[in-house]
């Protein structure tokens, strides 16, 4: 990093005028070839006592002064990420030495976030840098003597946001922890990272006046329990989410009300315009129940289907939002009210159907035929819907000589975080997880991700999507596949993963759909095959439908 600041340096101060594209290049002709615009701008950013760009100029001068000097501010106050076109520099808030410089997204949200009275929610989608923004605003409270309460929805977070703090913080910022074995307040510190189920009975109030509330995961935070986290007597309050909406509405019935609407969002196409992202390719598998599962699965929708309506018309169950219906059947299911027998009829065949599609034998013969694209990635995670499933696909890794293993929640913590461990560390290939890495995992060199677990749930396949697409340094592509079963809840045709696909079938290098009893396997393992510092075709969009 210093070593770059010292070229970028050296560059505008020998050649004026010179435009952030054109330093870009003059870099990768230097062998940095894997550096972008976004890094440079981010460089240039970080330093305006170092470098300069006039008003309504494209190019970047040395400062001739000593003091420091921000650069002109033309920060929008719409909701959305500026441009990358948009060459005039945002306002650069200041940057702690030892926290990351900023991406142009991180800054303008920040700036959307002061300019909505230090309330709302930050949407950016996964692997972009939120925990960064939160950084940002935590040190800059800090700085002017305020205390700061940062909420985590796990234990692996907890140990992350401590990780990253450390170094970025203020010096003497006294750093204390809520959850997994500690009970720390801000009676004693001035920053506490809590683990929310603690958080919910313990001593969050700030002692000094001010302080800001930053939750991580904010969506998390609707239900009755969690909601107790939320302390009225932060001031200032800030949410990060990759997903802000729930299918309960909560977010609108009680975190709006509570940090304010989102006040800055950030998707896939300016986050890949933005080069915030690494460049991704799509590959829908479709997949075939075989006769046997497919009666058993069609015969769970049919019980479903009556079961469902006569829960509405008989026992008068709202119909929406889905979140609320479900909740209401799993209540109706726990009671001896009438209509209880029913409810769990509901479950029952939903569960079925869900087994069906976590074991059938298509998913199996997916995964067999993309053991060699596992074994040539850098790191593989592969997800599944349920924990049995996690260890089949786990035991048939394996099988193929592939040094992979299973994390999910049955598991105990320790267990977990030394297969993470083993994971970054390079000496596990693959990891295999139903739902333990979809949210609040740093996993930044997976470069494969196999869906063999897929959802009807947008955020799930969101926060899927950002274990793998965080950029890589060499530059690499990160490679997804979708494996779905024709006909069933699974299938887009009928409304899987909500708008996801929508999302991303615009920004991604490629888009693929697979059918292997048409196409067969070895193309589609020779396609995934990495490829270094691969320059990406035009962006083209490709219907699933």
């Amino acid at each position: 990093m210093i070593e770059e600041f010292a070229r970028v340096t050296e560059l505008v101060r020998a050649s004026p005028g010179l435009t952030a594209t054109e330093v870009r290049d003059a870099l990768r002709r230097a062998g940095r070839v894997s550096i972008t615009t976004a890094d440079v701008l981010r460089t240039l950013a970080s330093a305006p006592h170092v470098f300069l760009q006039p008003t309504g100029q494209d190019g970047w001068w040395p400062t001739p002064t000593a003091p420091a000097r921000t650069a002109p501010s033309t920060a929008s106050t719409t909701p959305t990420a500026p441009t990358a076109s948009a060459r005039t520099a945002l306002p650069v808030p200041p940057v702690p030495p030892a926290l990351p410089a900023l991406y142009r997204w991180q800054t303008a949200a920040l700036a959307a976030w002061r300019q909505a009275g230090c309330r709302g929610v930050v949407e950016a989608v996964t692997g972009t840098g939120k925990t960064v923004v939160g950084l940002a605003a935590a040190c800059a409270e800090l700085g002017r003597g305020g205390q700061v309460v940062v909420l985590v929805p796990t234990r692996e977070l907890l140990a992350q946001w401590l990780t990253v703090a450390r170094p970025a913080v203020p010096p003497g910022t006294s750093i204390g922890l809520l959850g997994d074995g500690h009970s720390d307040s801000l009676g004693h510190h001035d920053l506490v990272i809590a683990v929310v189920n603690s958080a919910r009975d313990g001593d969050l109030a700030p002692r000094r006046p001010g302080g800001l509330l930053i939750a991580d995961e904010c969506h998390r935070y609707a239900s009755t329990e969690n909601r107790r986290a939320l302390v009225d007597a932060f001031p200032r309050r800030l949410g990060l989410s990759a997903t802000f909406a729930r299918l309960d509405d909560g977010h609108i019935d009680w975190l709006a009300p509570y940090f304010g609407d989102t006040c800055y969002r950030l998707g896939y196409e300016q986050a890949r315009r933005d080069e915030v992202i690494a460049p991704f390719d799509v590959v829908l598998v479709r997949l075939d129940l075989s006769d046997e599962e497919r009666a058993v699965y069609d015969e769970q929708t049919e019980i479903m289907r009556a079961s469902y309506g006569e829960l509405i018309d008989r026992y008068d169950l709202p119909t929406e939002p889905v979140g609320v219906f479900l909740s209401a059947v799993a209540a109706l299911a726990r009671s001896d009210e009438p209509g209880a027998v029913v409810a769990r009829r509901y479950l029952a065949a939903m569960q079925e159907r869900r087994r069906v599609l976590d074991e059938a034998g298509s998913k199996l013969e997916l995964l067999h035929a993309l053991a060699p694209a596992v074994a040539e990635a850098e790191r593989t995670l592969v997800f599944t819907s349920s924990i049995a499933a996690s260890e089949r696909s786990a035991d048939l890794l394996r099988s193929h000589g592939l040094n992979a293993a299973s994390i999910h929640s049955d598991q105990r913590s320790a267990v977990r975080r030394a297969r993470m461990d083993l994971f970054r560390a390079g000496q596990l290939q693959a990891l295999v997880a139903p739902q333990v890495l979809d949210e609040g995992i740093d996993v930044a060199d997976a470069d494969l991700a196999i869906v063999v677990g897929a959802t009807r749930s947008r955020r799930q396949m969101v926060q899927r999507m950002g274990r793998i697409v965080r950029r890589k340094a060499d530059g690499r592509r990160a490679r997804f596949v979708i494996g779905y079963i024709r006909e069933t809840i699974e299938d887009p045709v009928h409304g899987a993963h909500e708008s996801f696909l929508d999302e991303i079938m615009t920004v991604a290098r490629r888009v693929e759909i697979w059918a292997p009893n048409v196409d067969g396997w070895d193309q589609l393992v020779e396609m995934l095959s990495p490829l270094p510092n691969p320059t990406p075709p035009d962006l083209h969009s490709t219907s699933v439908w």
